[in-house]
């Protein structure tokens, strides 16, 4: 197996994180789960993905579910020690995967990225954030619980530039866009040193879910025949 996804952990979080992947295109056996749990890698495996029953902690472990090999990683254990541990070892192994790792405490978050995660998800932050909207705002909630649902109503999704936005502000292409990705950075819309779009450029856009559609290896809708 080549430029497969392994996810670490199949419970909640994990569940989520392999369903919004999967529903951007990626194929089901393209996906290695890794759990202690034999109930909850039994339940992988019936929902059509490949898994690996073990200490993620372990390297040998890791090497089994191709880890190596792997394109993306997602780390969601139960226990932030746990993702830490995962997150260092499998950087280790893989120093070009990207690897987006979740935490419960935000005081955790330092640390998985010292490990060599790219991208820290505060569990614990994130669903406190969204209580808080939903009660100032239960219309603005609905909008977030929204547009975290892949493929349902409206989608966040990143895209490049199209070669006739180029030369554009955010404001004239046809998508409503957020952020744009310049480099390593990421721009609000209404930055000034965006400018106008560059080739080299993605974009992140606020999307209508189509029906029936994928999401290309460029994020750009793919509609189902």
């Amino acid at each position: 197996m080549r430029d497969n996804t392994v996810v670490i952990g199949f419970g909640t979080k994990g569940r989520s994180a392999i369903q919004t992947v999967c529903s951007t295109g990626l194929k089901q056996e393209q996906v290695v789960v890794v759990d202690p749990s034999a109930k909850a890698v039994d339940a992988a495996t019936a929902e059509g993905y490949a898994g690996v029953m073990g200490d993620a902690t372990r390297s040998d472990v890791l090497k089994q579910a191709e880890l190596h090999r792997a394109r993306q990683i997602i780390v969601a254990p139960q226990r932030d020690d746990t993702a830490v541990l995962v997150t260092l070892t499998a950087r280790q192994l893989n120093r070009s995967a990207k690897i987006v790792a979740a935490v419960r405490e935000e005081e955790n978050a330092p640390l998985l990225k010292q490990s060599g995660a790219d991208a820290v998800i505060t569990s614990a932050s994130a669903a406190g954030r969204l209580l808080g909207l939903s009660v100032l705002s239960p219309a603005a909630g609905m909008v977030m619980e929204d547009l975290i649902q892949q493929g349902s109503g409206l989608d966040l999704v990143e895209r490049p530039v199209a070669r006739a936005e180029v030369g554009k502000r955010t404001r004239e292409t046809d998508d409503l866009v957020v952020s744009v990705v310049r480099g390593h950075r990421v721009l609000g819309y209404d930055d000034p040193a965006v400018g106008t779009l560059q080739l080299t450029d993605r974009l992140i856009t606020i999307v209508r879910a189509s029906p029936g559609a994928q999401i290309t290896s460029d994020n750009r809708p793919l509609q189902r025949d």
